[in-house]
């Protein structure tokens, strides 16, 4: 019942990419673990039986029901429950919806590798590196991760949100080899499906982003030289462009006939007008503007770090 559940959501989906831009929103917002999530479709990563407070708003006082194959249930209240995860690592599904038959949602529950688990500066095989012990300005942001996700040749392809899949994140570091480990915040990808959901209202007809750079472990990310207090090695940052036809160069946002520098400022624009607004204060962050180089094209930075920073 759960997949075929999911089946038809999926296809719902597919059905409106054929068209008009659709964001993907389920009807109601599901919160989980004070995150608000409003799309049918959206992934939280957890550790091994953690518990996740949920509740939904906006359900119009129709009746709710969840669906579960595995991990616990326990109800709290007509629109509240808490959902104890399963011990075992990957991907777990709950399914909520209204009944009678209406809106619903695919929430992918994914079980994450505790972080004990790494020897040294690896983690089965895989190179994480360190983090830095002490934390930046003494911000909680900047903890270490208590788990990571592992990333298999066959869950890879998994799609998290409307408009995202769990591939385009993945450190480049260990081509070829798996599995792989990485780091990923939710709140960043709900940050680039606004950006995105902006970029349609503002007539431009796009059905995702390229993430030239997403999760990077430390010591991958010490090999380009970067700072020790990166944002990608937290998994709440991503350098991202368009390109639409795959060419590897920023597509022509502004109309102006050409790629260019004003072309990432466009991006950039979008995300200031997000963190100058109050509803979005929970996805405030850092954004930077990058020139073209014999590596990239014009592109910009995006993070999720909970205070602006502008470069």
């Amino acid at each position: 019942m759960i997949r075929k559940f999911v089946l038809l959501l999926l296809l719902i989906g597919a059905v409106f990419s054929l068209h008009a831009f659709n964001p993907g929103y389920s009807g109601f917002i599901v919160r989980a673990n004070g995150l608000d999530i409003p799309y049918h479709l959206f992934t939280v990563f957890v550790l091994p039986g953690e518990t996740i407070d949920l509740s939904v708003n906006d359900h119009n006082g129709k009746p709710f029901d969840i669906g579960y194959s595995e991990g616990k249930l326990i109800r709290e209240g007509d629109y509240h429950w808490k959902y104890i995860a399963p011990s075992s690592k990957g991907n777990h599904i709950l399914t909520l919806g209204s009944s009678p038959a209406g809106t619903g949602m695919v929430l992918n529950v994914f079980v994450m590798v505790p972080a004990s688990g790494q020897k040294g500066e690896y983690l089965n095989g895989y190179r994480i590196g360190k983090y830095p012990d002490k934390l930046f300005r003494n911000n909680p942001a900047y903890k270490k991760p208590e788990g990571f996700i592992e990333v298999t040749k066959e869950n890879k392809e998994l799609q998290i949100s409307p408009h995202f899949f769990l591939k385009q994140f993945l450190c480049k570091q260990q081509p070829g080899q798996w599995p792989k480990y990485m780091v990923l915040n939710p709140k960043l990808i709900i940050k680039l499906e606004l950006l995105l959901e902006k970029l349609n209202k503002n007539g431009l007809h796009i059905n995702s982003l390229f993430v030239m750079s997403g999760y990077r472990s430390p010591y991958y990310n010490s090999s380009l030289g970067r700072g020790i207090y990166s944002r990608h090695i937290y998994g709440d940052a991503a350098d991202i462009y368009v390109d639409t036809n795959n060419d590897k160069v920023i597509d022509d946002l502004n109309r102006d006939g050409k790629a260019s520098m004003e072309d990432a400022v466009f991006l950039g624009n979008i995300i200031e007008s997000m963190d100058k607004d109050p509803k979005y204060n929970h996805l405030i962050g850092g954004l930077g503007k990058y020139k073209k180089t014999s590596a990239h094209t014009w592109d910009i930075h995006v993070d999720t770090r909970g205070y602006k920073a502008r470069w």
